[in-house]
């Protein structure tokens, strides 16, 4: 009786455990995208200062341009910042859904523990008890004789 709710309390650790891996999983595709989104978006900003510099060189800005340029270059800025936010909160979201995955799975592995050592307890009485039952019937037998 005892080593079947041990068994339905393994099986919903196990469960937990997997729920923690899929929200895990999740969590780190979320944070790979946004990583890529924050690459993009500096690659944009170094694309930006490259044709700052060249229209520079070459002498072809006005004053419309360079306020354009820099008006640009602020906002992207301000995107890289938000973006850098968003992978923080996302990195720490990782941090605490891996810390939650290794409890389950520890707590998975104290109920296989306390399962194994039930079913061997519960082994060990049913070998007690056959060999009470063996003996007995040997006594008996040979108190007959």
């Amino acid at each position: 009786m005892l080593s079947k709710r041990i068994s339905k309390l393994l099986q919903l650790k196990e469960y937990t455990k997997d729920i923690c891996e899929a929200e895990l999983k999740k969590a780190l595709s979320s944070l790979d995208m946004e990583k890529k989104r924050l690459l993009s978006i500096e690659k944009e900003i170094e694309e930006t200062i490259k044709r700052y510099d060249k229209c520079q060189q070459e002498g072809l800005f006005n004053i419309q341009d360079l306020e354009f340029l820099i008006d640009y270059l602020f906002s992207l800025n301000e995107k890289a910042k938000k973006q850098k936010r968003v992978i923080d909160r996302l990195a720490i979201d990782v941090q605490k859904k891996t810390e939650k995955l290794l409890e389950a799975h520890k707590e998975k592995q104290m109920v296989e523990i306390m399962y194994d050592k039930l079913i061997k307890e519960e082994n060990k009485s049913s070998e007690k008890h056959e060999q009470k039952e063996q003996d007995l019937n040997f006594l008996y037998n040979k108190s007959r004789l």
